[in-house]
């Protein structure tokens, strides 16, 4: 189980690390006095992409985390 949790947490590092976090600006909002909605046939299904890879990152962190705190609980029996 300890080792499952590991490769979950990498697992979980390496999405987070290429598509960052799940929490960020949709394309199609306006900041300030920008607007950005001209790029949102293009970027949305690639923002939808991102934030459904970033959330199994974060989910595969949190389930690897759980894994290695249950293996170790586990020894300790």
């Amino acid at each position: 189980m300890n080792v499952l949790g590991l490769l979950l947490n990498f697992v979980g590092v390496v999405l987070l690390f290429c598509v960052g976090m799940p929490f960020q600006i949709p394309a199609d909002t306006k900041i300030g006095r920008w607007s950005t909605s001209s790029l949102s046939f293009r970027l949305k299904s690639p923002d939808d992409f991102y934030t459904i890879l970033g959330i199994i990152g974060l989910s595969a962190l949190i389930l690897g985390t759980l894994l290695q705190i249950l293996a170790t609980l586990n020894r300790r029996k």
